[in-house]
């Protein structure tokens, strides 16, 4: 897919250098005309990449980036920030960048940037004094393509990382000299690294030096051993291209002016929209219509207080869930306790920080992303959807040779936080109407749909043709997905595994309360693993489909996925 590009300067020097660099990468560059109707330029153009020079930002009154990332036509655009000055990087950041380009830039830097966009292959530096770590992770990773590179310090390190620009940093934390919470810290300091994530691995549970960890801007720690499975999959998540679409939004109620001013400031360089009101009342009408992410609000003004503004937002079913920073000058206990009992969710009293402001924000964002995903969960643990076979289901169990196709949707429950409740059930419908539409008709039966994932089984009979059907489905599945995540926002990832296996199917559960017509047996456990084993968009399917298919598919590299203690690993193939 051919990338459109749209650069933002009143240099021309800049603008060539940024042009020209894209253009040897066939990107087609348009460039900014006049700064006044630059907005309107940016929705003619729709670009997938923005080259916003610093200067241009801070001729605008309000948060460019946050303007872009709030509008349905913009919102998929990476944003890159680029400037001169070394502080350049920090303030491309905190007002909601997807990424700085430094001037002048070296050309790996530029194709850190495209790898991003593009979900090419990754590049993880991993500082470790012996081979054993790197070994694995590059084993792991292999069905993740990620590229490895290798470093015995913290000192190669930052060396290596300045030539490279790895997307990851993963290093022990015993390292000679400089430990791994110092190389964290080296990274985070410099403003042409500073954005690249780092994990630190350490044998120890001690909790003080997990702390020093995170403290030195460490983006996780894993403890020892490397687990394949699950430190692969973090890794996948820290280095996968930036979320688009819906942004968080953010309501400001405060009759003061300045408080305002300050406050919405505040949030714009988190990468918020903002919406701000003088008294209670507007503010109500506000947050019903528009419903926010997170409001904040006075306790002392006019036409309606804080405490009604509140009581009013508890009430209404609109937004009686929307957490609530009372920000007063009242700094009694018995204000407190008032807040308290209208449910406020943080209590700051003025005058007040705005950094103490920004971490109860943070840790809100955190809190909702977690109740949301616990009520979604509720709601999509339906396992009744089931397929029967001809005019009822059979009465007997029986034994049968079949492949086994299973699918879910990578962090679907994540997605209600962008989404809403309305459209993520709108997609998923969608999504299931698709993917059970392929799975039928490729003569398979939907054995189960339990939340986002979908399991069927492929059994008339003929192996060799059930295998190709259950591959032909992942294929054509994986195609829809790269088309429909080229022209939406609400992206979709997904990760498929298939195996071939004796199973038994037929009526299991209780003829008085409930009876589903399934299948049951240890292929359905090793369908599921390669499932979770394998990358986001992706699919592995064992060795025994392979048997089945191998002359149509070709020859392809094999794979280890690890199993439980004392279990075989299964041989995989990805697709």
């Amino acid at each position: 897919m051919a990338l459109k590009a749209f650069v933002a300067s009143t240099s021309k020097l800049l603008s060539k250098f940024v042009q020209d660099v894209c253009t040897s990468e066939d990107i087609s560059v348009t460039q900014m005309g006049k700064e006044d109707t630059l907005f309107a330029d940016l929705q003619a153009s729709t670009p997938d990449l923005l080259f916003l020079h610093a200067s241009i930002i801070e001729d605008f009154d309000d948060n460019i980036i946050a303007r872009v990332k709030a509008d349905d036509n913009l919102s998929r655009a990476y944003i890159v920030v680029f400037a001169s000055r070394p502080e350049g990087a920090e303030f491309a950041y905190k007002i909601g960048a997807d990424a700085f380009l430094p001037i002048p830039f070296k050309n790996e830097q530029f194709e850190q940037i495209l790898r991003l966009i593009l979900n090419l292959p990754k590049h993880i530096l991993v500082v470790s004094k012996t081979e054993a770590l790197p070994n694995a992770v590059r084993e792991a990773g292999a069905m993740y393509d990620f590229n490895v590179l290798w470093a015995h310090s913290a000192e190669e390190a930052i060396t290596l990382a300045g030539e490279k620009f790895p997307d990851l940093i993963l290093s022990e934390y015993a390292l000679p000299q400089r430990n791994g919470a110092n190389l964290s810290k080296l990274v985070k300091n410099s403003h042409l690294l500073g954005h690249i994530p780092v994990v630190i691995m350490m044998e120890s549970n001690d909790q003080e030096l997990v702390e020093e960890c995170f403290e030195a801007g460490s983006n996780d720690v894993f403890l020892f051993p490397f687990d394949r499975q699950k430190h692969i999959h973090t890794i996948s998540n820290i280095v996968k291209p930036p979320r688009k679409g819906r942004k968080y939004s953010a309501l400001v109620v405060d009759d003061s002016v300045t408080v305002r001013h300050v406050i919405s400031k505040m949030f714009k360089q988190m990468g918020f929209t903002v919406l701000t009101a003088a008294d209670g009342q507007e503010g109500m009408k506000l947050a019903v219509q528009h419903r926010p992410d997170i409001i904040t609000s006075d306790y002392d003004m006019p036409v309606m207080d804080g405490w009604d503004f509140c009581a009013r937002l508890r009430e209404s079913e609109f937004t009686q869930t929307i957490p609530v920073v009372m920000v007063s000058s009242r700094d009694t206990i018995t204000d407190k306790r008032k807040a308290q009992t209208l449910g406020i969710a943080a209590y700051l009293t003025k005058p007040f920080k705005t950094e103490d402001l920004e971490k109860i924000v943070k840790a809100l964002v955190v809190q909702t992303q977690r109740r949301k995903k616990e009520e979604i969960l509720e709601k999509y643990t339906a396992g009744d959807a089931v397929k029967k076979i001809g005019e009822g289901a059979p009465g007997g169990i029986e034994e049968r040779s079949v492949t086994i196709f299973s699918c879910n949707i990578c962090d679907f429950s994540k997605k209600f936080d962008w989404l809403g409740t309305a459209r993520a059930i709108e997609l998923l419908n969608e999504y299931f109407r698709v993917v059970t539409g392929m799975i039928t008709e490729r003569k398979g039966v939907v054995d189960s749909i339990m939340g986002d994932e979908i399991l069927a089984r492929f059994d008339t009979g003929d192996a060799g043709g059930d295998a190709l059907n259950a591959i032909d489905t992942a294929v054509a599945l994986l195609e829809y997905l790269d088309s429909y995540n080229s022209r939406e926002n609400d992206e979709l990832e997904v990760r498929i595994g298939i195996h071939s296996d004796l199973v038994l199917v037929g009526n299991f559960g209780s003829a008085e309360h409930r009876l589903v017509y399934s299948m049951l047996g240890d292929g359905v456990n090793i369908a599921k693993l390669l499932q979770r084993s394998t990358a986001p968009n992706s699919c592995l399917f064992s060795a025994d489909t392979y048997n089945h298919v191998g002359e149509s598919v070709g020859e392809l590299q094999s794979y280890s996925v690890p199993r439980k203690s004392g279990e075989r690993d299964v041989i995989a193939y990805k697709l």
